[in-house]
């Protein structure tokens, strides 16, 4: 994928949040202003880009195979990154900042980012937006599973409920039978559908400016486990996710669209599901806001640089 094409996507992306940031240093958005447009976000917004996707896409067995295969592939993928995260902290004071940094570190934000980058990148093109979906249904499994487990150290607070009951997963149950019955639906009902689901990416990096004008953007630098978290997630993460499919490919078909969209994913930014995990179980909040914040920062330049490798693909 052509470096400046990715630098201007990137940059044109990450623009969309200075609206956010400069309301909310203004004072026109109130304190809990983030959290009331995330809510519209994942309630409302990205299930329907789901189910847009679905039903302009025509059923065919190799996409259903495909859709398999990238279940599979990102629950492996992200496992496998976990497990590359923790070694490379293995060395670090065990703290409640160690267990947030790591799950930072492979915890990647495929639907504020991801989405968005992915429509930007590949636009009119459902099939890699399919793919994405079913990694967000994988990743919220691993998020309410493994990585409540990975920040608390208890597995009392592993909750399933949450794992299987969320907006993704509904989007999915609604989308499916609609991809699968081939059902045409009316063309109003479609194009709300479709107005509701471009939302997401404006909507998502506005969300993104206004929490960036919630910290002091010079407390970001501070943390030399923030600086390790946001490496492994934005250069170590993505590149041994290339290095795997590679190795995978020989094994299994894996198509160049399902393995792009795979890289693009795990080359993303640290997710704010962290941020939430991390206050709902009273681990540190703070390192996991600045993981969050400073490699989004930081994807601007890492995201083009990445999308090099894309050739070899």
């Amino acid at each position: 994928m052509d470096f400046f094409t990715t630098l201007i996507n990137v940059a044109l992306l990450i623009a969309l949040a200075v609206p956010g940031y400069i309301l909310r240093k203004c004072g026109k958005l109130p304190d809990n202003s983030a959290k009331v447009l995330t809510v519209l976000l994942l309630y409302a917004c990205q299930p329907f880009l789901t189910i847009s996707s679905f039903i302009k896409k025509e059923f065919e067995t190799a996409l259903l195979v495909n859709m398999g295969v990238c279940a599979a592939l990102s629950l492996v993928v992200v496992l496998a990154v976990f497990l590359v995260s923790k070694l490379c902290f293995a060395f670090s004071k065990d703290s409640a900042a160690k267990k947030v940094a790591m799950t930072a570190g492979y915890m990647n934000n495929c639907s504020f980012m991801g989405l968005p980058l992915i429509m930007a990148l590949f636009p009119g093109n459902g099939e890699p937006i399919i793919y994405c979906a079913v990694f967000i249904l994988v990743f919220n499994i691993l998020a309410w599973t493994l990585s409540v487990y990975t920040m608390t150290g208890d597995k009392r607070f592993m909750n399933a409920k949450k794992a299987f009951l969320n907006p993704p997963t509904l989007a999915l149950a609604v989308a499916l039978p609609i991809f699968f019955a081939k059902l045409v639906l009316p063309v109003p009902l479609v194009g709300t559908i479709d107005f509701l689901g471009n939302m997401t990416p404006p909507l998502s990096m506005l969300i993104m400016g206004v929490r960036l004008a919630d910290i002091k953007l010079s407390a970001l630098f501070r943390s030399g486990c923030v600086y390790l978290s946001s490496f492994v997630k934005l250069v170590v993460s993505p590149l041994f996710t290339f290095a795997l499919l590679m190795l995978l490919r020989t094994f299994i078909p894996i198509s160049d669209m399902l393995f792009l969209t795979l890289y693009i994913i795990m080359a993303m930014p640290t997710a704010a599901t962290v941020i939430l995990l991390s206050q709902m179980y009273d681990a540190d909040a703070d390192t996991a806001t600045k993981c969050v914040l400073l490699s989004s920062v930081f994807c601007v330049f890492t995201i083009p640089v990445m999308m090099l490798t894309s050739v070899f693909i």
